[in-house]
């Protein structure tokens, strides 16, 4: 007898054996069944393929370089963005090349302490730039590094000889005893002797000008000068010293005039190649290439849109004598920080007593300070004879400031006077009047300002812009 096959039957337990084997072989590591979603592991890491970077390679999501693409199967991982993998970005990074996770910047310019050649910004190198990523500190002695990288302080004074600059020496004296404790801390006192118990030693009672140090010991003994700062050794402070380089030529002529073009650099001859009236052993800057905001040169305009600086420009006029107006007034100031440089500020004073005093000044917001050794140049869009009739004479002053500290000016109290550089000057490729100031301190504001002046009618001259630079003017 015929026995008749069910085939409808066999075709649906055949199918559902199938299915069966198909779910038991997705359990084997290349992909599982969860609810209605099918979810595949190519490279059985634990990490699914719709999240796995390297899909095809056995990784533990590790991302070095920060570029999206894991370890395991990144072909180029020298293009990282953190190359000292320290944490932060190259793009952020002040030492992109050298690994400080912190960002410790004591003198807030470009560049990290870790890998800036003068990292706290008083002129004076504590390491150099073996251009390949390191850095070799410099020794104090005998090669000049800095006694006090950390710690601004240009004179290097170094009381005891230890080495250790007395801006960051916890004992300047060398006694042994700290100075919060010592009660002559400038003067050499172990024993600490206080014979009438007014809680200052006997090392240092007998003190003249007050500094601390005891006449027998103090370079200046008539002056201030609790550092002893002594440029050219020769036992006299800088601060009463007449000659401060030693060089034979007093830095003041008797009327208090400068007389040495470089007073804190020695130069007999007192060359000044171009005229300007700053030594050749210490001009920082040639006037004849002198250019501001041109593509590659050193020195850039101070403007609210650089994100170093993110500057600011501010008018004064309380101290004009004759009130607001056409008179005495800073119009427009907000025009010397936009990216429109030939865009200016106007500024005019008159001042018929000698008592009307008016300032423009521009100034960084981000906690940036500029270097000490820099040239800045303030520009004009006045021929230079009206400059050098009218306003370099005395009525104009530039200063810089440090948290509203002033630091140095141009008028010869402080620092070099105003240079004039006419029309050699550049200001973004184009012939450009310059009223240049050189500085040996770090600032963070630059002002100009009308300051009384007897001969002084109806001054007025329109300012450009400030430039200045962001890393140190090195000799030219």
């Amino acid at each position: 007898m015929k026995t008749k096959l069910n085939w409808p039957l066999i075709v649906l337990v055949t199918f559902l054996l199938a299915l069966a084997g198909c779910q038991s072989d997705s359990s084997s590591g290349t992909g599982s069944v969860a609810g209605d979603n099918l979810t595949f592991d190519t490279d059985g890491d634990g990490i699914p393929d719709n999240e796995d970077s390297c899909p095809t390679a056995v990784n533990s999501g590790v991302d070095a370089d920060g570029d999206g693409i894991d370890d395991a199967c990144d072909d180029d991982s020298s293009g990282s963005n953190d190359l000292d993998g320290d944490g932060v970005l190259n793009g952020v990074d002040n030492c992109p090349l050298v690994a400080n996770s912190g960002q410790e910047n004591v003198d807030s310019d470009l560049y990290g302490d870790v890998c800036d050649t003068d990292a706290d910004g008083d002129g004076v190198a504590d390491k150099v730039d073996n251009g390949d990523g390191t850095f070799t500190s410099i020794p104090v002695d005998p090669d000049g590094g800095d006694n006090c990288p950390l710690v601004s302080n240009a004179g290097q004074g170094d009381r005891d000889g230890d080495n250790i600059g007395n801006a960051c020496d916890n004992d300047d004296d060398g006694d042994g005893i700290d100075d919060e404790n010592d009660n002559c801390p400038l003067a050499a006192n172990p024993a600490q002797t206080d014979s009438d118990g007014d809680g200052v030693g006997d090392a240092c009672e007998a003190d003249d000008d007050g500094d601390g140090i005891p006449n027998g010991d103090d370079n200046c003994q008539a002056v201030v000068n609790p550092e002893q700062e002594d440029l050219d050794g020769d036992g006299i402070g800088d601060a009463c010293d007449d000659d401060t380089d030693g060089d034979g030529i007093n830095d003041e002529n008797i009327l208090g005039q400068p007389l040495d073009n470089c007073p804190r650099t020695v130069n007999a001859d007192q060359a000044d190649s171009d005229g300007d009236g700053i030594g050749d052993a210490c001009d920082l800057v040639n006037d004849i290439e002198f250019a501001c905001a041109t593509s590659g040169e050193q020195f850039s305009p101070m403007l609210a849109s650089d994100s170093d600086v993110a500057a600011v420009a501010s008018k004064d006029i309380s101290g004009c004598l004759l009130g607001l107006g056409l008179l005495c007034d800073v119009e427009s100031p907000e025009n010397v920080v936009d990216d429109v440089l030939s865009n200016f500020a106007t500024m005019r004073n008159t001042d018929l007593l000698g008592l009307s005093t008016i300032s423009l000044s521009v100034s960084a917001t981000t906690g940036f300070a500029y270097p000490g050794s820099n040239v800045i140049g303030v520009g004009f869009q006045e021929s230079p004879q009206l400059l050098q009739l009218d306003l370099v004479g005395g009525a104009l002053v530039v200063r810089t400031l440090l948290n509203n500290e002033i630091q140095e000016q141009s008028d010869g109290g402080i620092g070099f006077d105003l240079e004039l550089l006419g029309a050699s000057g550049l200001l973004n490729g184009d012939a450009q009047s310059f009223l240049v100031f050189q500085t040996a301190k770090r600032f963070d504001t630059v002002e100009v300002s009308f300051d009384p002046s007897l001969i002084s009618l109806l001054n007025e001259v329109n300012v450009n812009t400030v430039c200045a630079s962001k890393t140190d003017v090195l000799m030219p």
